[in-house]
């Protein structure tokens, strides 16, 4: 990175805060294209204007008891988001970031609670929904940031609402809504890493008042940001394209039916994976060492650098207003999804761990709602949720250039739940908040793992899982609550609520050494109390939201590498992936949230969040009885995370300024969830990653042309450089401790322009 492109940010900043003054002394005088530009700017707050349907209806944030945070599509696309990965510093408790070597699979987790092993025997634990379709896998569920109306990220289960696996939070990622005018927006965007984004979208109404239709589209790519040493090709370059097509028929004044088409076609380079520490093996098998490299983002895998994911979905809505106080909506579903994946997690020139992964799956989804609203003590919603699904997939593993062996199979989802959610006026002030569901979900397993006499794969050697089973999971979920209405401008409630995440089947047994890893696993339950505040101060300038929270959380479902000893020699020596229930942890917490206007100099704000989270395993198994527990820390929890923005609104050359200049942290985090002996030293346990507090800047400058056609807006991100890691792995026995950064410094300009 160029000296001059360091010292640009503060440049720009300079330069916005000397045009205000200028730019304030001629407001009066401002032409009726300035005020067009500026419209919206007002001093009303941002508490009257955002609303959400968080509980399938629409309400002003402020007003619902529970803690959500929204994120408008404009102020992400200003902001340079690429995609949702990049909400994870502005929401409370949320880590999320792109998982497993590949650019477009989510791992997320809020609270500490989540999900991070992709394989298709386990489920997230927090619920995606892409235009209130729950997606139910992973792979390719990194969404980009375009064509979007807003994303709401709800903390705490979600049971009562939420059609499934909402036991950590929901995540509801919303399209731009449909209109009768003919509108369009181009962007073009260039910079660092040889980046170039198109993204197209044009809608309007075919037949007015009848007929409205939309077409999106981008195109989003940059070069590596590090390269193999070992083949010269990138790694970690980004190679994207999306589409989305969306059509709204008002058969009636009370029935509208909407459909939806989404496509994402991936091809970006394998996400990339560094050494951490030097591979001992890599004397034996290259006679050589291999040292971790100078460039973080640098690798030298052997293994063809493959990686790939398409997907994509149809949904059917039909919202019906039956009477002036029923709406019916129909939500009707269709998802599927290809991947492919190379991983070389030794990330050398020999074959010490090569895996080569393919995953498939598709979803079909059916939920109804009936929402009730006749403006007086009681509204709610009661539905029912129908999920069909099934995932699976084949891996092919190389171990020391002399095993071969695959994890390979399916499971099936069959889920069908009844839910209600509602709200009773007991005064004008006291409410009392009130939801159940009940779920009932069957799920069936087929695996076959086996060893192979070479890399062919056709010859089987051993079998070390073959199985077929089936299990139902059931659960009650409910949700009590309480909310009270202090003034006009503060409400605080109080609820109880539990969640539930279905259990499973390890679709990585080896139940040759251990049986037990063909069993299926149990469900997890999380049970949380929660106290909070949403409040409107200081004269209606600030928004204050807190939120405080204690969880008691349930045979916690972890994915962890274990080390045995496969020719009874006394040392380890080889590993399997098992997936089992830990044991229990209490999740407690607070967090806060707040968004401030000067009231004296308007076109001056301050917005952030803080949170402090404590989760402690109350205790883990040692499910092999070897004297050591199989997992050791909740990941992916750091106790105190917060983030904190400078904005600057205003009218500037014929148009409006918009800037900000902002600044994160993240405490220590636990990135892996390895248990038992280390293998190097068996009287010692062996620890997980974990990634050191660090901190990130960020800033970006955007102007607004006076009738809102034009915008030119440039970004920086992670402005320090710093270096981090999101995830990695830790598989002594093979000599793997390998980690995958966060994005480096990166600088762009965007050319927007709207019709």
């Amino acid at each position: 990175m160029q000296r001059s492109t360091m010292i640009l940010f503060p440049v720009l900043i300079a330069l916005t805060l000397l045009a205000a003054p200028t730019t304030l002394a001629q407001q009066a005088e401002a032409s009726n294209a300035e005020e067009k530009a500026v419209e919206g700017a007002t001093d009303e707050p941002i508490s009257d204007e955002i609303v959400v349907t968080a509980r399938k209806r629409e309400e002003n944030i402020q007003e619902v008891p529970v803690a959500v945070t929204v994120l408008p599509g404009e102020q992400l696309e200003e902001s340079g988001a690429t995609d949702i990965s990049d909400i994870q510093a502005q929401v409370p408790n949320l880590s999320i970031y792109p998982g497993r070597n590949q650019s477009t699979t989510l791992t997320a987790f809020l609270r500490g609670i989540g999900q991070a092993d992709p394989l298709w025997g386990v489920d997230p634990g927090v619920g995606l929904y892409l235009d209130d379709v729950y997606v139910a896998r992973p792979q390719g569920a990194l969404l980009d940031v375009f064509d979007i109306g807003q994303i709401e990220v709800l903390r705490g289960p979600q049971g009562t609402l939420y059609g499934k696996n909402t036991i950590g939070g929901a995540i509801k990622y919303t399209s731009r809504p449909l209109e009768d005018d003919f509108h369009g927006a181009i962007a073009l965007t260039g910079g660092d890493f040889g980046t170039f984004d198109a993204k197209v979208s044009v809608g309007g109404a075919l037949v007015p008042g009848k007929l409205r239709a939309k077409v999106a589209f981008a195109s989003l790519s940059h070069e590596g940001y590090g390269t193999n040493l070992f083949t010269g090709r990138e790694v970690s370059d980004k190679d994207t394209t999306a589409y989305r097509l969306a059509f709204d028929w008002l058969a009636s004044d009370d029935v509208t039916v909407k459909l939806r088409f989404d496509r994402t076609e991936d091809r970006s380079e394998p996400k990339g994976l560094t050494r951490l520490e030097a591979n001992p093996l890599c004397p034996i098998f290259l006679g050589a060492t291999c040292d971790p490299l100078a460039n973080i983002f640098d690798t030298q895998s052997g293994l063809e650098p493959l990686n790939g994911t398409d997907s994509e979905g149809f949904s059917l809505a039909v919202e019906w207003d039956i009477t002036d106080h029923w709406q019916f909506k129909s939500i009707t579903a269709y998802r599927e999804s290809d991947s492919f994946n190379n991983i070389d997690f030794d990330t050398t020139p020999a074959r010490i761990t090569d895996v080569i992964a393919t995953y498939n799956d598709e979803q079909t989804s059916q939920e109804f709602q009936f929402i009730y609203d006749a403006g007086g003590n009681f509204s709610g919603v009661f539905g029912l949720f129908y999920f069909d699904g099934t995932a699976g997939g084949l891996v092919q593993n190389i171990f020391l250039n002399s095993i071969f062996g695959t994890t390979e199979g399916t499971t099936d989802t069959e889920s069908f739940a009844v839910f209600g959610d509602g709200s009773y006026a007991l005064s004008d002030k006291l409410t009392f908040n009130f939801g159940l569901r009940a779920t009932e979900e069957e799920k069936r397993g087929v695996a076959f793992n086996a060893g192979y006499s070479d890399d062919t794969f056709s010859t089987v050697t051993a079998v070390t899982a073959d199985y077929d089973q089936s299990k139902t999971f059931s659960s009650v979920a409910p949700k009590l609550g309480l909310d009270y209405t202090f003034s006009n401008d503060v409400m605080g409630y109080v609820n109880v609520s539990r969640g539930f995440k279905s259990g499973g089947f390890n679709v990585r047994a080896q139940s040759s050494f251990f049986p037990e890893s063909a069993e299926p696993f149990d469900d997890e339950v999380l049970t949380v109390g929660e106290v909070g505040i949403k409040s409107v101060l200081a004269n209606r300038s600030l928004i204050l939201n807190t939120a405080v929270f204690y969880g008691d959380y349930e045979d916690i479902q972890v994915s962890t590498f274990t080390s045995f000893d496969s020719d009874g020699n006394g040392t380890d020596d080889a590993f399997f992936g098992n997936f089992l229930n830990a044991g229990n942890a209490t999740v407690q917490g607070l967090e806060v949230e707040l968004d401030w206007t000067s009231p004296t100099v308007s076109w001056l704000g301050l917005a952030g969040n803080v949170s402090y989270l404590d989760a402690e395993p109350d205790e883990f198994l040692d499910e092999n009885n070897d004297g050591f527990v199989d997992t050791q820390v909740i990941s992916n929890a750091p106790e105190l995370t917060g983030s904190l923005r400078l904005n600057l609104d205003f009218p500037a050359w014929g148009g409006l300024i918009t800037s900000s200049v902002g600044w994160s942290y993240r405490d220590d985090s636990v990135l892996t969830t390895e248990g038992g002996p280390d293998p190097r030293n068996p009287a010692q346990p062996l620890l997980p990653l974990v990634q050191p507090s660090f901190d990130i800047w960020s800033a970006w400058v955007s102007w607004l042309s006076g009738d809102g056609a034009w915008q030119v807006t440039v970004n920086g991100k992670n402005l320090s450089d710093e270096e981090y890691l999101t995830n990695g792995y830790n598989i002594p026995v093979l000599g793997i401790v390998q980690g995958s950064f966060g994005n480096p410094r990166t600088v762009t300009a965007t050319l927007g322009y709207r019709f």
